[in-house]
């Protein structure tokens, strides 16, 4: 070999960074756990339960080397339910700056048990990211056991006419407005719900019920954050009925309002008020086969009257009589 080709490999071999240096560097996860933020004594746990525990920190233990000085470290935790992994609770970074050796790394106040309702398990997964090296993953599983549900009643429903005839009915096109009367008591929790009105033709539900996982549309339903985590509520909306129907060359369609009052997965209180409308001009003129020319329209929730009542539950015939 010439000697220009030696003295060149030789130099190759002693610079600093290179691959077969990187090499060298190790990045390992040696502990992964929750444990409570008020006893950080008791660790490794598998269940928490409210209200001993309260709230929850999670601890990742690394150990690096392989470099001098100090190293950038990312370490990304995600939360899911263990029964629906893709409903993902909680997702949170980090980031160190490390010299090498064995670190421990904390997510601070990560969960509060009085978020969750009963039992609930959940798959926490956490990644450790580090220059030069593969990242690095581990995974555990561990249960919440938090205060009872709430008592969640929908005390009344109304839809009335917003017409000039109230007595009319209804017709395409009629504006109308729903009321309703909600009371929630007996809730541990510090969680507060979420108010949701949802508006569908009987004859289009096997597209838009309120129960599938998506909506193609949102101009027939809203939700607004409640604020309280107790209370009776008073709620109206206004909303206008469609022109065009699935079922276009019948005269009657009947139509109904949803009150949802939803607290997270599993836990929602639901309940309907129906009626119906009257078409004296149907037939090809009404036919749509486009499903949003078809929706109930809805006002957007930053338009709703939501109110707390004083002095608790009022006696619904006389408080839908009032005229304010």
């Amino acid at each position: 070999m010439p000697r220009w080709l030696t003295l060149v490999a030789v130099l190759l071999f002693c610079l600093p960074g290179l691959p077969a240096q990187a090499q060298d560097r190790h990045l390992a996860i040696t502990e992964f756990y929750f444990y409570p933020a008020e006893a950080p004594r008791f660790n490794k746990l598998k269940g928490y339960a409210w209200p001993e525990v309260k709230q929850l920190n999670a601890l990742v233990r690394a150990e690096l080397s392989g470099f001098d000085g100090e190293e950038r470290v990312n370490v990304f935790l995600v939360i899911r339910d263990a029964e629906d992994e893709d409903d993902v609770i909680k997702k949170e970074k980090l980031k160190f700056f490390l010299p090498a050796g064995e670190h421990d790394m904390v997510f601070a106040d990560v969960l509060h048990t009085d978020e969750f309702f009963d039992e609930h398990a959940f798959i926490a997964t956490v990644e450790v990211d580090m220059g030069g090296v593969k990242p690095v993953y581990d995974e555990i599983t561990f249960d919440i056991t938090g205060p009872e549900a709430p008592d969640v009643e929908i005390l009344d429903m109304t839809i009335v006419p917003t017409a000039a005839d109230p007595g009319a009915g209804y017709s395409p096109g009629d504006g109308f407005e729903v009321n309703a009367l909600i009371e929630i008591q007996d809730n541990k929790s510090a969680l507060e719900p979420t108010i949701i009105l949802f508006a569908a033709m009987d004859e289009d539900l096997y597209l838009v019920d309120p129960d599938l996982n998506y909506q193609p549309y949102e101009t027939h339903w809203d939700m607004y954050p409640l604020g309280y985590t107790e209370g009776v509520f008073a709620v109206r909306a206004k909303g206008r009925l469609p022109y065009y129907f699935a079922d276009a060359y019948a005269f009657n369609h009947d139509w109904r309002v949803y009150v949802i009052v939803d607290f997270g997965p599993g836990e929602e209180t639901m309940d309907y008020v129906a009626d119906s409308l009257w078409d004296h001009n149907n037939g090809e003129q009404r036919i749509s086969d486009d499903l949003q020319y078809r929706l109930i329209e809805l006002d957007r929730a930053y338009e709703w009257d939501v109110r707390r009542m004083r002095g608790g539950r009022p006696e619904t015939e006389r408080f839908w009589d009032e005229d304010d």
